[in-house]
Parts: C-alpha cells; sequence; structure tokens
C-alpha cells in the first residue's frame, strides 16, 4: 500500500476503527495485528472444542456416522459460506463480518456448553443433547467461515511482496490456537471414563443400588458386556479408570456424570473476548473504491455460480487444485494420526500432548520459520520445499505405522510434516491472493477456503478407510498425493516464467 500524506489517522482523535485510513502504515501494522489477535483466541476456542468431540460422542451414544457427521458439519458449513462471507466483505466491508462472525461463535460455543450440560437424558426446546451438539457445531462453522475474509484483510493491509509474510500470520495464529485449545481442553476435563454405553447398558447403571462395595475393572467389564458388547476402546478406557477398585456408587456416579460443560464455556468466553477486541480495535482494510467495483457483480451472495467461476477461471484453477490436493493430504494425516497412535498404545492425555506438539511445531513454522524466509525465496521456492517435506514425512510415518521404525520415532518425523504444510499453505494463499483483483479479494481467497473445507471433509473418510487396508497406506497415498500437488505448484512456476498468468485466461 502506498504511503499518504493524510496524517489525521495517527491522531488520537481519529474516527471509529471502522472509517479509518487504511494506507497509513500505521493502520495497516495495527489491522495485521488485531487480525492475528482475533484469529488467535478464535481458533483457541475451537482447539478446545475439537478433541473433545469423541468422548461426547461416547456419552451421547453416538454412532460413528453420527460422531463422523458431527465433526465433518463444521468444515461442510465452512465449505458452503466461506465464498458467501468473502463476497460480502468485498461489498460491505472485512470490519463488519468478522464482527458478525465473532457474534456467531460466541453463541455457538455458549450453546455447546449447554448442550453438554443437559446429560444424556437432558432435552431443550423439545430436542435432546446430541441433535442440539449438531446445530452447536453447525452454527459454529457457519461463524467460523470467515477466515478468508480474515486473509482479505492482510491482503488489503500488505503489497504483493509482504503477502505471503502476512498470510503467515493466519498460519501462526492457527497454530498457537492449536497448541493452546487442546491443553486447556484436557485441564477443562473430568477423569470420568469415556465409555459408550447403549441404552439397556446405560439403564442398567442407573438401576443399580446405592452400594460401597469395591467394584474392580472385571466386575464392571461384565456388568456392562450383560447388556451389549463393548468395544476394544471401551476396554482400554475402563482399564485407566479403575486401576485400583472403587466404590460401586462412585463407579455409579461417574459414568452417568455428563461430559464436562466448561470447555464450551471457555470457548465462549474467549470468542467474545475476540468480538470486543475487534469492536474497538479493528479498522476497516477495504480499499474505499472497492464498493463501487462491486456493484455489477450483484446476483447473490450465495451463487454456486459465483463460486465454480472462481474455481474453474483459467487464472486461479492450478493454484486453487494445488491447495485442495495438498490440504486434503494433510487432512488424511490428522483425521488417522488418533487412531495410529491408538494402536501403538497411547493413552488420551498423552495423545492430547501429542496434537499440542504438532500445534507448537505449526506455530513455529509458520510464526517464525516462513515469515523470515519466505520473502527471501519467494512462494514458488517456499511451496516446492514444503512439498518435499510432507511428502518426505508422509513416507517416514508410513514406515513407522507398517513397524519398519519404532513408534517413538514419531515425534522426530511429525516436524517434517508440518513445517511442510507450514511451508506450503501461506504460499499458496499468497499466490491466489496475488492473482485477484482487489475488488474480488474475498471472494477468491472465499473460493479457496471452501475448497480447504471440502477437502477436510473427504480427506478424513478416505484416510480412515484407507487405514483399514493397513496402518501405513493413508500416508503412502498421503506422498503420492504431495507428489501431484508439487507438479501443480512446478506449472504456476513454469506459467510465470512463460511471463503470463497462472493459467492466464
Amino acid at each position: 500500500m502506498t504511503d499518504t500524506s493524510d496524517t489525521s489517522v495517527d491522531s488520537p482523535d481519529t474516527a471509529a476503527p471502522g472509517n479509518l485510513d487504511t494506507s497509513s502504515p500505521k493502520v495497516q501494522k495495527s489491522a495485521l495485528l488485531i487480525v492475528f489477535v482475533v484469529v488467535f483466541i478464535d481458533l483457541l476456542g475451537f482447539g478446545i472444542v475439537l478433541p473433545l468431540l469423541p468422548r461426547y460422542g461416547a456419552h451421547f451414544n453416538a454412532t460413528n456416522m453420527q460422531l463422523g457427521l458431527l465433526m465433518a458439519s463444521f468444515s461442510a458449513m465452512q465449505f458452503l459460506f466461506a465464498p458467501m462471507w468473502g463476497a460480502l466483505s468485498d461489498r460491505i466491508g472485512r470490519r463488519p463480518v468478522l464482527i458478525v462472525g465473532l457474534l456467531g461463535s460466541t453463541f455457538a460455543y455458549g450453546m455447546f456448553g449447554v448442550a453438554t450440560q443437559l446429560g444424556r437424558n437432558g432435552v431443550l426446546l423439545g430436542l435432546g443433547a446430541l441433535p442440539l451438539l449438531f446445530i452447536t457445531r453447525i452454527a459454529a462453522g457457519i461463524a467460523g467461515a470467515t477466515i478468508p475474509t480474515a486473509q482479505a484483510v492482510i491482503a488489503d493491509s500488505t503489497g504483493p511482496e509482504g503477502r505471503g509474510k502476512g498470510m503467515a500470520l493466519i498460519g501462526a495464529a492457527f497454530g498457537i490456537g492449536f497448541t493452546f485449545g487442546p491443553l486447556i481442553g484436557a485441564a477443562c476435563t473430568s477423569g470420568y471414563p469415556s465409555i459408550t454405553m447403549t441404552d439397556k447398558q446405560y439403564a442398567q447403571v442407573q438401576a443399580w443400588d446405592n452400594s460401597s462395595d469395591l467394584m474392580s475393572k472385571q466386575d464392571l467389564t461384565s456388568r456392562l458386556e450383560a447388556g451389549g458388547t463393548l468395544e476394544p476402546a471401551d476396554r482400554e478406557s475402563i482399564s485407566e479408570y479403575l486401576t485400583e477398585p472403587k466404590p460401586q456408587n462412585q463407579v455409579q456416579t461417574d459414568l452417568l456424570e455428563p461430559p464436562s460443560s466448561l470447555p464450551g464455556y471457555v470457548a465462549a468466553v474467549l470468542s467474545g473476548l475476540a468480538l470486543l477486541l475487534a469492536i474497538a480495535k479493528l479498522p476497516e482494510s477495504r480499499p474505499r473504491d472497492i464498493a463501487a467495483s462491486t456493484e455489477p457483480q450483484r446476483g447473490g451472495l450465495f451463487h454456486l455460480g459465483t463460486v465454480l467461476k472462481h474455481i474453474t477461471a483459467k487464472k486461479f484453477c492450478v493454484i486453487l487444485a494445488a491447495i485442495f490436493v495438498t490440504t486434503f493430504a494433510f487432512a488424511q494425516f490428522e483425521s488417522t494420526l488418533s487412531l495410529l497412535t491408538r494402536e501403538f498404545g497411547y493413552s488420551s492425555r498423552r495423545n492430547f500432548l501429542l496434537f499440542a506438539y504438532i500445534g507448537a511445531v505449526l506455530m513455529v513454522g509458520q510464526g517464525v520459520l516462513v515469515r523470515r524466509l519466505l520473502p527471501r525465496i519467494g512462494e514458488h521456492r517456499m511451496a516446492l520445499s514444503g512439498v518435499v517435506l510432507m511428502t518426505v514425512g508422509f513416507v517416514l510415518i508410513a514406515l513407522t505405522g507398517n513397524r519398519t521404525l519404532p513408534d517413538s520415532s514419531l515425534w522426530c518425523i511429525l516436524p517434517i510434516v508440518t513445517i511442510g504444510f507450514s511451508a506450503v499453505t501461506p504460499s499458496l494463499q499468497s499466490l491466489l491472493s496475488q492473482s485477484a483483483a482487489d475488488h474480488e479479494q474475498g471472494a477468491v481467497l472465499g473460493a479457496g477456503q471452501s475448497l480447504s473445507s471440502l477437502a477436510r471433509i473427504l480427506g478424513p473418510y478416505v484416510g480412515i478407510q484407507l487405514l483399514g487396508i493397513s496402518a501405513a497406506t493413508p500416508y503412502f497415498a498421503g506422498a503420492g498425493l504431495m507428489l501431484i500437488g508439487g507438479i501443480s505448484i512446478a506449472a504456476i512456476r513454469r506459467e510465470e516464467n512463460d511471463k503470463s498468468p497462472a493459467c492466464s485466461e
């Protein structure tokens, strides 16, 4: 952005944040900082809730399909609504869209706490806890689909040379959120066992007398099996819970106790703080002349044709394809990792620490390494370097899965994959942003986020199916996908070397 001689924005008596002149370097820096903090706090709430969904599903007797749909509903809503929020921000501005999104997140996470507090048999407005959990995740997905708008703020506030470095801020916010979110979530949860009980088993536990006789893990297992089959994961939970016998009435209370509602309320408070910060400090970054240029595009913010136009446009197609393929590979890895570590005998607490470790590496990768190196080596080289790291990392994880390498090597391999993803994501987002005109930044970045969300819907499903073949198959497949992504990125480079835009129209 160019400098301006208008010094009014530096005065303490300037207009409200929504009316600031974003050509000021001071305002640009303020916008970047506030967006970083807002995205971080919002993602912190997401990171608190997401790892706990399997435990909640177990308590409310959700089937595997229901649990899968519950976890996918967030990304599905982002797939649908990210382009809409992006296009809307092109018309009315970034600031109001981000504020509305944070308001929705605050409400959704608060209702998540209310739903979990109901317990298995509780009802609110005629709905049980599980349907309410679906509603809250759908609402959170719609509200959280404003990430492209945050990216558009980055695009508004940086020039082409600093675009990739700015996009890495979003990745760093993701990394910090996913580092501390699971840790806060773990601190908010109780030590009660996570056991999926059928309705018959649940009724049997309710019917136990108030006895203080000691119950061993063998006693509990045999009692529950009288009402239905226990899964191996449930047996493991019983073993972890009853390391020594406990009174029957205590076991009864623990089994019937609903999951803690505290994570949902903590996430709601954090999103509320981000909302207040955005209202007080977030400046409007959209250039003032964009509103007029977006008027001819009227035709519905939720117009599928607009999304398809951006996805199929020749100048965006290769970049968007690379975004989809690389995100698909990483989503496949994320969704199967906890199942892989389960085969290695990891406890729930150790698994929490593993995901926090990944978040910490992601935070350092995008917040430090990529932000410093990307301006020096450029988006194409950074993206290709990330592809190489992810490909090598996936192959090494596959060798760990088939026990060629010891399972302890996983802690050394994960940074390779995570840093690779840290390099690929902001580089491709920067290339996509640079290919878009100023008046379509929100819509185009929304299309990119929509494809990323679609990849996060399909990736887990495919990865879990491949895991049924062998523990190594998803990661060998991921390595193959990364090679396809590398070819796409190389194609972008060749087009630019020919002095024409990527897939020029």
